[in-house]
């Protein structure tokens, strides 16, 4: 029998709309949306590692604590994803279920590192640009154009606050929607993988359509073939093990011999009786053994008892009988 768990029962949930769009394996669906999220987790906790050590150098510790911390989570976020690649490559239920929820997870941690960095960006508004200010005196800037740069020139302290404080405002505006928008896509990704091991689970559904039956090895039903009536998998229908009819009997006796069928002739012993099996019936050119112009042949064997005897009884050698013939051609 299937050792796997039986099918989701009941209503679909909420995250089910992602099968009503797309109705294929989602497999490498939550392949792709796990390698881009790890990627995108890599390159950002790589960039607040770096930024700890520029506030490191200029004494915000806090800031440099903050960015750690973020950093870290980010990682945790890489991790899930790397084991969301695997999960969803060998397609194993536990799996699957343990990324699925896991991917809630990273809902959480996402939603708390926007929050952390809203809150860090408009509660240390000074820190940050103190540090953006002494980080950009003395650089040498250059203006582009479309036909490259046109003109260059170094920071002083000023122009370094005023490019600070012009780049503190827009990234009010951009830390906002990234807390929206990243838990948004979190939140997708999620249901995505909600609704890929709800297929994982159901063995009609297209994951399991190619995968290898390797169950029959150890006398389980192929994973993905449909479990038998009462396997498990699902069905209404309760099992019948010793194969019980679900109906009443007709009434009255069960039918006995006399049958009066009219394309089943009655059955009758002895070899006179008017329900034994048709005989084979001689045509009227037969002038063999036992023949009688009077009465067909066929009449008379039956009365003697004869029955099919006729045929060894006649005189001379047989058509398959050819070596006892003058002569040794059959056909002559």
């Amino acid at each position: 029998m299937d050792s796997r768990p039986p099918p989701p029962q009941g209503a679909p949930p909420s995250y089910a709309f992602v099968t009503r769009v797309y109705r294929k394996n989602l497999r490498p669906i939550v392949i792709t949306f796990a390698f881009l999220a790890g990627l995108w987790a890599l390159f950002s906790g790589i960039g607040f590692f770096r930024n700890a050590n520029i506030y490191g150098r200029n004494d915000q510790t806090k800031l440099q604590l903050f960015n750690i911390i973020i950093g870290a989570l980010y990682m945790v976020v890489l991790g899930i994803e790397l084991f969301g690649l695997y999960a969803s490559t060998t397609q194993k239920a536990p799996m699957v279920r343990i990324f699925a929820w896991l991917s809630l997870l990273v809902v959480l941690v996402i939603a708390a590192v926007g929050l952390i960095r809203s809150v860090i960006h408009f509660t240390l508004k000074s820190s940050i640009l103190d540090t953006c200010t002494s980080a950009n005196t003395g650089d040498t800037v250059f203006f582009t154009s479309f036909w490259g740069p046109i003109s260059g020139g170094t920071l002083s302290q000023q122009d370094a606050r005023d490019w600070c404080n012009r780049a503190y405002d827009r990234d009010s505006w951009s830390e906002i929607l990234g807390l929206l928008t990243t838990t948004g896509i979190a939140a997708f990704f999620a249901s995505v993988n909600f609704a890929f091991f709800r297929q994982v689970l159901d063995p009609t559904s297209p994951a399991n359509m190619l995968r290898e039956p390797g169950a029959q090895r150890n006398g389980a039903f192929p994973t993905h073939y449909n479990p038998p009536y009462g396997g498990g998998g699902g069905y209404g229908a309760p099992p019948n093990p010793n194969y019980f009819p679900s109906y009443a009997p007709p009434a009255g006796p069960p039918p006995g011999r006399q049958n009066t069928d009219a394309f089943v002739p009655p059955y009758a012993a002895g070899p006179n009786a008017e329900g034994k099996p048709p005989g084979y019936v001689r045509g009227d050119d037969y002038n063999g053994p036992g023949f009688d112009s009077t009465k067909k042949s066929l009449e008379r064997h039956e009365e003697e008892g004869q029955g099919y005897g006729w045929a060894a009884q006649r005189d001379g050698p047989s058509e398959r009988d050819v070596t006892s013939r003058n002569n040794a051609n059959p056909f002559l």
